[in-house]
Order: structure tokens, then C-alpha cells, then sequence
């Protein structure tokens, strides 16, 4: 069975669903529901033995751009929370980095750099030495490869690794499964042309 994909500013609230193995029928709410960072789902609440509940619905939050479609339709708390996020926009358009020259000069031959997070912040660390601090962003693998070409591109072959802490997993994968596996692609990547470039590997 494929899941309904609801829409946030439609009927889902009062949509009858149906499950198609038990016939269970109920409204999303009324079903057994699981909080995401950028949907919920609900599953069927029957009775199933040994097999998994079937997914029923979807219901996916709007992005920026939808709420701001809808403005007329939300609630003093969803305008607030509306203004939070292009604020946090805002700020990051404002503070992020967008050029290598905005790096520091290093001296050191080789750069095995972090990216942490420390509040609400993303911080690119060497050692203890605080590189680069920009506003953090949610699932923000887009945002990983920009900086690394940054970094690259004022560092050179001299830069080894860009290492996630445990800090910053959270707000770097999110919810995508797949991300932790695209960032490691990237720093095999980085690691090669560090070889590549004529490096040898500790213990080589």
C-alpha cells in the first residue's frame, strides 16, 4: 500500500482514512501518529498479529515559501513561528561564509579540520582553534559541501579531512538516513586528493 501525502493547509484534519488490511477507518489524529523534524506519519491502530501496521498517511510541513503562501490562514503562533524562521534566515544569509578569503591564513603543513556545532552555531575547528562560526542549518549537507569547497579552495591540498563531531550530527544529518554516508563519500574524497598530491599516509 503507498501512503496518502496529505496537504498541511487542506482536510487532513478531518479526512477519513482507511486502513486496507483491517478496515479500520479514522482520521489522521485518531491513528497511531510519529513526530518527525519534517513530516508525521500515521499508521493503522488495528489489530495486525505478526505484521506490521500499514502506513496510512503523510503529512509533511510546509516549507517557508508554502507558509508564506498561506499567511492568511495561520494562527498568532504559526506567525510567530513563521518570523522565527526568516529571522534564522535572515541571520545566516547574513553571517555564513561566502568567500575562501574570509578564512584565516594557516601555517600548519597538514589540516585535519572539524565541523562542530556549539549552540546554535556550526564551528570549523582545527584543534582547539576556532576557524570559522556561522548559524547553524537543518539537514545541512548542502551546506557542507559549500564550505568545504570553500575550504579547499584557500587550503588547498594541505586540507585532509573536514570531520563531523557528535555535536553536530544532529543538525547535519537530520533525518536523512542517507547523509552520513554522502559526508563520508566527501572526506574519501578529500582524503585521495590529499594523496594524491603527493602525501603519504601515516604508517605508509
Amino acid at each position: 500500500m503507498v501512503a496518502i501525502i496529505l496537504d498541511y493547509f487542506g482536510d487532513w484534519k478531518t479526512r477519513r482514512l482507511t486502513c486496507p488490511a483491517c478496515g479500520w477507518t479514522g482520521t489522521f489524529e485518531e491513528g497511531l501518529t510519529e513526530l518527525y523534524d519534517s513530516l508525521q506519519d500515521c499508521q493503522c491502530p488495528g489489530e495486525h498479529g505478526s505484521a506490521s501496521a500499514p502506513m496510512l498517511a503523510v503529512l509533511p510541513y510546509p516549507t517557508l515559501e508554502e507558509w508564506q503562501a498561506h499567511a492568511a490562514q495561520l494562527s498568532p503562533g504559526e506567525r510567530t513561528y513563521i518570523g522565527q524562521i526568516e529571522n534564522g534566515r535572515e541571520r545566516f544569509n547574513r553571517m555564513k561564509l561566502r568567500f575562501a578569503s574570509q578564512l584565516p591564513d594557516l601555517t600548519e603543513p597538514v589540516l585535519d579540520l572539524a565541523w562542530d556545532q556549539e549552540g546554535e552555531e556550526v564551528v570549523i575547528r582545527l584543534g582547539e582553534r576556532k576557524i570559522w562560526r556561522e548559524p547553524v542549518r537543518y539537514e545541512a549537507l548542502w551546506r557542507y559541501e559549500q564550505v568545504l569547497a570553500l575550504l579547499q579552495a584557500k587550503y588547498g591540498s594541505r586540507l585532509r579531512d573536514l570531520a563531523p563531531t557528535p555535536a553536530a550530527e544532529y543538525h547535519l544529518y537530520g533525518d536523512k538516513v542517507a547523509y552520513p554516508a554522502a559526508v563520508q563519500r566527501f572526506r574519501s574524497r578529500l582524503r585521495r586528493a590529499w594523496e594524491a598530491s603527493g602525501h603519504r599516509p601515516p604508517g605508509s
